[in-house]
């Protein structure tokens, strides 16, 4: 999520920075927003998607911070 709010505001400055502004800048955040909200939703999804991992990572994850 830093990522994208980083480009994005990359993108308004890089925009903002020329009187006509680039046209083609202002869809650029709304798509950057859009994959980062469905790769969120896609990794709480756990029956299927995108991202595909195994419950068994998770698991070990989940009692590696329980042990500390």
């Amino acid at each position: 999520m830093t990522v994208v709010a980083l480009f994005a505001n990359l993108l308004i400055g890089y925009g903002a920075r020329s009187a006509k502004g680039e046209a083609f800048l202002i869809p650029v955040l709304p798509m950057l927003l859009s994959i980062a909200f469905f790769l969120i939703a896609d990794i709480d999804g756990p029956r299927g998607g995108v991202i595909f991992f195994h419950r068994h990572n998770l698991e070990s994850l989940s009692e590696s911070l329980q042990a500390h």
